[in-house]
């Protein structure tokens, strides 16, 4: 069954953010769902990602330590990431733009090798 917003248009990009633990445990999530003249600034956001070095293997738990999961459905693909704490460049700024609503200007400056 294809994926379908509130309206009954297809949603062509979703972005989900949920970020578990920390001193109370809870449980926070952010999605975005953009609209089509903002998606290639997205999927670019979500493309400097380095979902390929992701591991099988869940994040190290620790007290108080946060655990981020980061899911990601465009058109027919699906991806989805469990990160720990220690979120590198890349992946913090797709975290970010999330959790603002909109992707940041790409800093050409910046270093998202990790």
């Amino acid at each position: 069954m294809p994926d379908t917003r509130d309206d009954g248009s297809a949603a062509q990009l979703r972005i989900v953010v949920e970020r578990t633990g920390g001193f109370a445990g809870l449980t926070r999530t952010w999605r975005v769902e953009p609209a089509p003249a903002d998606r290639d600034g997205w999927r670019e956001l979500v493309g400097r990602c380095p979902w390929d070095r992701v591991t099988e293997t869940a994040p190290p738990t620790g007290a108080d330590r946060f655990r981020w999961r980061v899911e990601v459905i465009d058109s027919e693909r699906t991806r989805r990431a469990e990160l720990g704490d220690d979120l590198d460049a890349p992946w913090r700024s797709l975290v970010e733009a999330v959790r603002t609503g909109h992707p940041a200007e790409p800093d050409p400056n910046a270093d998202d090798a990790g």
